[in-house]
């Protein structure tokens, strides 16, 4: 792959990204509190947002990594399918990171 090309799907996928995380807000958080989906999960669960948020992103990773073995037995999935998870997984990236930083960076 060029850079060229790289650097336009690295682009599209951060604006994707981006979509989701917005459109996505409204149906996990009714409070100006990005992370309150985690912190109700946790709270349920009687864990941590730490906990509930390694349980999300286990979840993410697994269905990558199932994927990544279908191709190992020549099932090859659809572009929508991979930018799903993979933009799924970021994002939850990005939340964990805004979780440390609230919970243990923050002064």
């Amino acid at each position: 792959m060029t850079h060229e090309k790289f650097n336009i799907l690295v682009e599209d996928v951060l604006q994707q990204c981006k979509e989701v995380m917005c459109a996505k807000s409204k149906d996990y958080s009714e409070t100006d509190d990005k992370l309150a989906n985690a912190k109700l999960q946790a709270r349920i669960d009687g864990i941590t947002p730490i906990e509930a948020f390694r349980g999300n992103d286990l979840k993410h990773r697994a269905s990558i990594i199932q994927g990544l073995d279908d191709i190992q037995k020549g099932k090859i999935r659809s572009k929508k399918w991979w930018y799903e998870k993979f933009i799924d997984h970021i994002n939850y990236q990005l939340l964990i990171i805004a979780l440390i930083e609230e919970e243990y960076l923050e002064e």
